[in-house]
């Protein structure tokens, strides 16, 4: 995890150096541009000089495959190179770097060319690991890692009739998404015995086995391809049980490699990866490595977010820091075939261990899935398929040891949650080193400092912070911080029309007089023929009785995420309305008594229920004329209050009842 950030301009600036040192970065991937941009945030007139060997503008890696199916476009991918008119000693060239010479402190390009550094940093990520398969150099077998091989797969498929791809990872199944789109058969064809297999259990990925093959791609697990069958072009594929599957385009995701080949040239201490230290540096003090490409106490990491933060590490040891670079969390946030995807921690081939505990939530019908790991009543791993909008908080409590107590275990169990009152909050008062995007580790210091100086859109606090650039989850609490304001409540009028005749029925009967019985038989009229017949007072004392209960009922359906009662916005209407219906009763059962005891103690209740309820329900009619977080605040306390005076409600009922048929 990120061991250190600057909290102030002024830790920023105490490191400019007197003398600017040459710095060299291979690699523009988004480690790479990371590093540049951190760097340059604290060191403004360092010499930074960035090597691609890509003919293409930087782009985000993590995207490649939203290209692919066209719901982005090149432009929309692209990293933006820091502005020259801010950091003028910033270069870039698109070069391959042949070597590395770690004694004379230069490195050497594919034309010829030498450039001399003071610290040199490798960002040259991995490359699709290739399979030792029979027939895999035939044409017709792709990999899918960067931009050229899009462009290659995009121009193959528009004439594919049958395309295999070979692994049932992420990359993979975002292919097969995308590809599938284009009017072509795509066939997964997965080694493991499920999808995702190092992310998801075996109910999580039974889920998702659903959903791919709804969008009619087929997948074969526990299998793999033994064997491209061809004659220079690929014509079928034969798998590891013998099976001939007849195709004319074969796409490998089947996992990546690091490149670490200048490095191991160079003689640097390689392993599974480059190894560094807690600073990110080589064995060579003078050489720095960040990203896919690296080894961190014995780990290499497969994701984004671990290379940003070792990218945001290795900047502030360059730069004079003292930085230190812990590991990374792994966790999977993602979104796949359209569908949330989310797991951290210990998930599969759990060890057998005294007071571990698995505790899981299933709703068939809504297609949810979720399990936490316990261990000594601590959380050590989760996994979720479909929304999951505790995940944040899930986080927070593993990474931070947080115990989860037996009474949350029987909540989650039943309801899929930890705790009972859900949401983000207002996000503006999280503290100021809360984390809101994950990706790029920006935290709510950065975004509130980026807003000062003029950032007034989510893109503009995107472009200056990189927050919302990757994953794009953290987006809508870009835009609480920013202010923006809430939609509209659906049918916001009759909200607040129904909540406003509650209110008013309701101080109504709070201080209208009561209403007196006549002199006289014949001067009865039809209100006091309701109010003070024991007949019609059975019938409205009931029919309010009932109403009460359905209402109490529906209270519980947010609450209790009770989605079989249809959708919330028109239960919503629907409470309000019987509030306003009820006090309307009441008025008819009571002619406007307060009665004396317990009976003034019901109605007293009643009535503060209906003044609380109309005012929760006018602040939701409101809201999109308020701020979020006033919004948000106001309707909180009020139906905190609502909630609170309504649990008496039901018991003083009962004993109302007692006493008038009892005694």
């Amino acid at each position: 995890m990120l061991a250190h950030r600057l909290e102030s301009e002024m830790a920023v600036r105490q490191y400019e150096p007197a003398v600017t040192e040459n710095i060299l970065v291979i690699g523009s991937g988004p480690a790479g541009m990371r590093f540049v941009d951190e760097l340059l945030r604290r060191r403004s007139t360092a010499r930074v000089h960035l090597f691609s060997n890509e003919p293409f503008q930087p782009y985000n890696r993590v995207l490649l495959s939203s290209l692919l199916s066209g719901d982005r476009t090149p432009e929309q991918i692209e990293l933006p190179f820091p502005d020259l008119s801010d950091y003028p000693n910033f270069t870039y060239s698109t070069a391959t770097i042949c070597d590395i010479d770690t004694g004379g402190q230069t490195v050497g390009d594919s034309l010829g060319r030498r450039f001399a550094y003071d610290k040199l940093v490798i960002a040259t990520g991995a490359r699709a690991h290739v399979p030792s398969i029979d027939g895999v150099q035939r044409q017709g077998v792709y990999t899918f890692r960067n931009m050229k091989d899009a462009h290659a797969l995009y121009s193959r498929v528009a004439r594919a009739r049958h395309l295999v791809i070979v692994g049932g990872g992420v990359l993979g199944l975002e292919a097969a998404r995308g590809l599938s789109r284009l009017s072509t058969r795509v066939t997964v064809i997965q080694q493991g015995e499920r999808l995702m297999n190092r992310q998801l259990d075996d109910p999580a990925a039974a889920l998702l086995m659903q959903k791919v093959r709804a969008l009619g791609i087929e997948v074969i697990t526990n299998s793999g391809v033994r064997e491209v069958l061809g004659n220079g072009r690929v014509t079928a594929i034969r798998t590891r049980d013998g099976q001939v599957l007849a195709c004319d385009t074969v796409l490998l995701c089947a996992g990546i490699r690091p490149n670490m080949e200048l490095a191991r040239s160079a003689r640097l201490k390689v392993a599974t990866g480059i190894l560094v230290n807690d600073s990110l540096q080589t064995s060579d003090p003078h050489v720095y490595a960040i990203g896919e490409c690296c080894e961190h106490r014995g780990k290499t990491y497969g994701l984004v977010s671990p290379g940003l933060e070792q990218a945001a590490v290795a900047a502030e040891a360059v730069a004079g820091g003292n930085a230190c670079y812990q590991g990374s969390t792994t966790v999977s946030r993602l979104k796949v075939i359209g569908e949330d995807v989310v797991s951290i921690g210990d998930v599969n081939d759990l060890p057998q261990r005294p007071a571990q505990r698995e505790i899981t939530f299933r709703h068939r019908r809504q297609q949810k899935y979720r399990k936490l790991v316990l261990h000594k009543g601590r959380l050590i791993g989760a996994v979720g398929f479909g929304p999951w909008a505790e995940f944040r908080r899930i986080e927070e409590s593993y990474k931070s040891g947080r115990r989860i107590w037996p009474w949350q275990w029987l909540m989650f169990w039943v309801l899929g949650r930890l705790w009972l009152l859900q949401g983000a909050g207002d996000v503006s008062r999280w503290p100021l080193s809360s984390i809101i995007c994950q990706c790029n580790q920006i935290t709510l210091q950065d975004l509130k400092k980026a807003q000062a100086d003029g950032c007034s859109s989510v893109d503009a606090l995107g472009e200056a912070t990189r927050a919302g650039t990757v994953c794009g989850s953290c987006r809508p609490m870009l835009s609480q911080i920013l202010g923006t304001r809430l939609e509209r409540a659906r049918a916001w009028p009759f909200l607040l029309a129904g909540s406003f005749m509650a209110v008013v029925a309701a101080l109504i009967m709070m201080f209208l007089p009561a209403a007196q019985v006549s002199e006289s038989v014949q001067a009865v009229g039809w209100f006091e023929r309701i109010w003070n017949d024991k007949d019609w007072k059975q019938v409205s004392g009931f029919s309010l009785l009932g109403l009460v209960l359905i209402g109490l009922l529906m209270s519980l359906r947010k609450r209790l995420g009770w989605t079989w009662m249809g959708a919330f916005f028109g239960w919503r209407l629907l409470h309000v309305a019987l509030g306003t219906v009820s006090a309307g009763l009441l008025m008819l059962h009571t002619g406007f008594h307060l009665g004396e005891n317990l009976n003034r103690l019901l109605m007293t209740s009643f009535l503060v229920v209906l003044v609380f309820g109309g005012l929760a329900g006018g602040v939701a009619g409101l809201a999109h004329k308020l701020a979020p977080a006033q919004a948000a605040g106001i309707q909180k306390g009020w139906n905190y209050l609502h909630i609170l005076v309504a649990w008496p409600l039901p018991v003083l009922l009962i004993a109302h009842i007692i006493t008038v048929y009892y005694f």
